[in-house]
């Protein structure tokens, strides 16, 4: 009796051993399936199915997560196309849905290609107008058919930055304006300030990386003229030229419109016969350190001036809008080559002999004068030139030195003049 009650006190007494449950399986995460989310095509929905409901982070893997979902959610997740990492042509990536319990699966492979903008070329055209040109994209697709394989459609942004207050210093950030072109190049106008320019291809990806480039201006050519020269003689124009470009400085950057003289740049000096008639080139000139100039060059007749900077690339691969000047008016006068006596000093009884040369070389009919006793010019004899040269032998009583000059007059648009004044000496 006793060993039957000890027997069954060590039964009562022992631990019970139970029996483990069954391990569960784990979640097993179905298909991934992308698919754009809207007919604009700027959305992927995200898809897949589990067999056991938990939560799951979505992303591409070690490279960009996504968002995440719980368990009492539906199985989607609906993403901005912008949101993915950009691929190469001929790269690809996938979408990893992985459970809270370490189970994954992946998304066929796909790319997000955006045709790269940052070799974009610029140039001038007619009218005065900067265009940009995108290289031709002759990528191969490494991805063809894809889920998220749409038609090659691209939008070209044309992104202006400006200053938002030229008149005041480190006060904003650019002001932009965008324009949208359907094709690969277009232009720019002159907008009269400078800016910054930026040209990104877009497509459901979003737009491609791209920086702006600077573009200056020339605000305006001081130009110094005078009102009249000797024809063939030399004029000379003088003057000064400004450039203007964004300073770009700090983070985020602060945009600002800085003048300074334009150093070492080619101008060309224009000429025209009247308002009407085209312009022509005289010739170049360039600007000191200083951005000071000076043209000197014939006087050929009465003409109209302008100086020009011409929009250009600089060699720093700055795109410059240039410039002309305001037109200045130069009257042309007549020259005189020589005007003198043969002999400057004679016997009294002999005749004085009286020379002139002008140009233009026509058949002027000028008048020599002296100075008389009481200190006035007083006509003495005409002379009608041949090819601008004449000699005039005159009669001429009397002792001592008395001045003389010769008067021009004017032939066509050349203005008429007196020639400096020179002495005869009757002894």
């Amino acid at each position: 009796m006793l060993k039957r009650t000890l027997a069954l006190a060590v039964l009562l007494t022992a631990p019970a051993v139970v029996a483990e449950p069954a391990q569960a399986a784990g979640t097993a995460i179905g298909p991934v399936t992308l698919a754009w989310a809207d007919a604009d095509h700027t959305k992927v929905r995200i898809t897949w199915t589990e067999t056991t409901p938990v939560a799951n982070t979505v992303g591409v893997p070690n490279v960009q997560p996504l968002g995440t979902t719980t368990a009492a959610q539906p199985n989607e997740l609906v993403v901005e196309g912008s949101s993915f990492p950009r691929t190469a042509a001929d790269e690809s990536q996938q979408i990893q849905v992985a459970g809270s319990d370490g189970t994954e699966a992946l998304s066929a492979p796909f790319d997000s290609y955006v045709s790269p903008s940052s070799s974009f070329s610029l140039s001038f055209a007619a009218h005065n107008q900067l265009r940009w040109t995108l290289p031709a994209d002759n990528a191969v697709d490494g991805t063809p058919d894809d889920p998220l394989d749409l038609p090659d459609q691209y939008s070209y942004h044309v992104d202006q930055g400006f200053d938002p207050n030229p008149f005041q210093w480190f006060d904003g950030m650019c002001t932009v304006t965008t324009t949208v072109s359907s094709t690969r190049t277009g232009v720019v106008p002159n907008p009269g300030r400078p800016f910054t320019l930026r040209v990104a291809a877009q497509n459901e990806w979003g737009q491609g990386a791209v920086a702006p480039r600077k573009v200056s201006m020339v605000p305006d050519i001081q130009v110094t003229a005078p009102g009249a020269t000797p024809y063939g003689g030399t004029t000379t124009l003088t003057g000064h030229v400004d450039q203007s470009a964004l300073l770009i400085t700090g983070k985020p950057p602060l945009c600002d419109e800085r003048r300074s003289p334009l150093a070492q740049t080619t101008l060309i000096v224009h000429q025209r016969t009247s308002p009407q008639a085209p312009w022509t080139v005289v010739g170049t000139t360039r600007t000191g350190d200083d951005g000071n100039y000076r043209a000197i060059f014939r006087n050929p007749g009465p003409r109209e001036y302008r100086v020009v900077v011409a929009s250009h690339i600089d060699p720093a691969g700055i795109p410059m809008f240039g410039a002309d000047s305001q037109t200045r008016s130069v009257g042309s006068v007549t020259r005189v080559v020589s005007a003198k006596f043969i002999q400057p000093v004679v016997n009294l009884g002999t005749q004085p002999q009286a020379y002139l040369w002008v140009d233009p070389a026509g058949s002027q009919k000028a008048a020599l004068q002296f100075k008389n006793a009481s200190g006035a010019w007083q006509g003495v004899a005409y002379k009608t030139l041949y090819a601008g040269r004449g000699i005039l032998a005159f009669p001429w009583n009397r002792r001592g030195t008395t001045q003389f000059r010769w008067w021009v007059p004017a032939i066509g648009a050349i203005r008429p003049t007196y020639s400096g004044v020179f002495s005869l000496t009757v002894r």
